[in-house]
């Protein structure tokens, strides 16, 4: 378990997690947009499908973290 010593150990993690949460939003939103984009080039109508419900997924994913950096009053 991790101890924290003083506020700069707690300021510093806060920091490397704000930078984890932003690469994870841009993930997110990657995801969802290549999945679209795949979808509009299927012709199987199952893999189609697919491609649309995991990109909806991702923007879920997106969302979801999005609203908990808000209500944390996390600025990006």
């Amino acid at each position: 378990m991790q101890r924290f010593t003083n506020s700069s150990d707690i300021e510093q993690l806060s920091s490397r997690n704000l930078s984890i949460l932003d690469d994870q939003l841009a993930q997110e939103s990657i995801m969802a947009l290549k999945l679209r984009k795949y979808s509009k080039q299927c012709q199987d109508s199952e893999l189609k499908n697919l491609c649309n419900r995991l990109a909806e997924k991702h923007k879920d994913h997106y969302n979801t973290l999005l609203n908990y950096m808000n209500s944390h009053d996390i600025n990006r």
